[in-house]
């Protein structure tokens, strides 16, 4: 099926005494699903861990009997020094319910990578519309159904992870082993245990749709630009809003604001030996909500070695805007992201590889989406071609951007053969972005003076843009 072409398918308490092997557990349980696994460098973790005993045979945290033995089959070849090159594991996020049965979709999918050798690390946000083949399916969907499509299945070798795994490993050219994946309701019960995460919000937040963590309904978030100290529930909408310019885009860059923060508010207030005192209920909590297929021996191992990657070593990337294609209209009305493969396995192998934009002093291409926000223009799309419908396309897939469209039509002829980007009112970052968006060169953004002053910039589409459609 081409990519072209999508489908869409759609008591009494008792005080808990816990063992010395699970306290190492829960802290490096711990570390990993709050912290991000790429940026790890607690203070003195190295030798709080380095005397842990084995993990018992067959453990796993929370998960299923397959799950369970995905663990004890995901690496036989398993060396607890690290010594066969880079270590890759998928961060999944469920949008689990507890009023509704499972199978889930991931909300948040982050690939994280450590080099033993090279002490570099990396985090690669992965939006969960991005529109790639299923592994073993013969068919395209939305790489946040491959955990459904797995749990719902049985998938062999463990389920919604292990094919998520093989999504990510089949999209982006890397081997993917291991995986940790956690619900909303241990997020937010974990951060709270650390107390509020102070946060720098750029811009005001106002989500009237965003939805309640039970039923249909909506639990409307609003948060002013500035400094914030967040609790849980909070940093969760903080981390899921996609009521920005930026739509999905900014929101997997607020998940990596999100686990930059937790590492340093951890760092700078000295809370790990609080949080091993608080061994029990924090272990009790995460076993619920949390589930893995790396063995004891390998977290404690990964902790160690994530205390020795400073923080300049660490590439962060979201595959975003300059990633995509374009967008694709389902038939229920809802939109997906085509991705330049290309581009978005050359952005996986660098990080993997400390290569290209994550090179040692290499600078990241240029992001001036934020910039684009700030000017707040507003957008005319007019059709230059004979293809019919194509300015209401681009429109809702540039309007899904957070471009603000006022209006879309008809050019006064249909015979443009470049594409033009009248730029009216000198906002130049929203002009430069709109032709990141359109995959036409900054040459087609031309300043002129406008005809009606209803709007600050023009776009007439030409023959030599391509929309996701035929």
């Amino acid at each position: 099926m081409s990519h072209r072409h999508p489908q869409h398918v759609r008591p009494r308490r008792t005080q808990i005494i816990l063992p010395t092997w699970a306290t190492y557990v829960l802290m490096v349980v711990f570390v990993l699903v709050v912290v991000g696994l790429g940026y790890l460098t607690f203070n003195g973790v190295k030798k709080l861990v380095s005397s842990a005993p084995v993990a018992p045979p067959g453990y796993s945290f929370g998960g299923s009997e397959a799950e369970a033995a995905a663990t004890q089959t995901a690496d036989p070849g398993y060396n607890p020094t690290w010594t066969g090159g880079r270590v890759n594991i998928l961060l999944l996020g469920i949008d689990q319910r507890l009023t509704e049965e499972g199978p889930w979709r991931t909300d948040t999918m982050i690939l994280l990578t450590i080099d033993p050798t090279t002490k570099r690390g990396g985090m690669l946000s992965i939006p969960r519309d991005l529109w790639v083949e299923i592994p073993d399916h013969n068919a395209y969907d939305r790489i946040n159904t491959a955990h459904f499509r797995g749990d719902a299945e049985h998938y062999p070798g463990g389920g919604g992870p292990a094919l998520a795994m093989k999504a990510v490993q089949q999209s982006f050219g890397l081997q993917v082993s291991y995986y940790v994946r956690v619900n909303f309701y241990a997020f937010v019960q974990a951060i709270d245990r650390l107390g509020c995460i102070p946060i720098t919000v750029s811009e005001t937040i106002d989500d009237p749709n965003y939805p309640a963590m039970e039923g249909p309904g909506f639990d409307p978030f609003y948060i002013e630009a500035g400094s914030h100290c967040m609790n849980g529930e909070i940093l969760l909408k903080y981390a899921r809003t996609r009521a920005t310019f930026g739509s999905d885009f900014d929101r997997a860059k607020r998940q990596q604001q999100v686990i930059y923060a937790v590492h340093d508010h951890v760092l700078s207030t000295q809370q790990l030996p609080t949080l091993l005192a608080q061994a029990p209920q924090i272990y009790s909590t995460l076993q619920a909500g949390v589930s893995t297929n790396l063995s004891l021996d390998q977290l404690i191992e990964l902790a160690q070695l994530a205390t020795e990657i400073p923080k300049e070593n660490i590439c962060s990337a979201v595959i975003d805007g300059n990633y995509i294609e374009g967008m694709q209209t389902l038939p229920d009305g809802t939109q997906v992201l085509i991705p330049l493969r290309d581009d978005v396995r050359q952005l996986a192998q660098d990080i993997y590889n400390g290569t290209g934009r994550c090179a040692p002093g290499a600078q990241a291409t240029e992001d001036i989406s934020e910039q684009a926000a700030a000017e707040r223009a507003v957008v005319n799309v007019l059709n230059g071609t004979s293809r019919e419908g194509l300015a209401t396309e681009t429109g809702d897939m540039l309007t899904a951007m957070g471009i603000n469209i006022i209006s879309v039509g008809n050019a006064e002829r249909f015979d443009y053969t470049k594409t033009i980007i009248y730029n009216y009112t000198g906002k130049t970052y929203t002009a430069r972005y709109l032709a990141q968006l359109l995959q036409v060169p900054e040459t087609a953004i031309v300043a002129a003076t406008s005809p009606s002053g209803l709007f600050d910039i023009q776009v007439i589409l030409g023959d030599d843009y391509r929309s996701s459609s035929p």
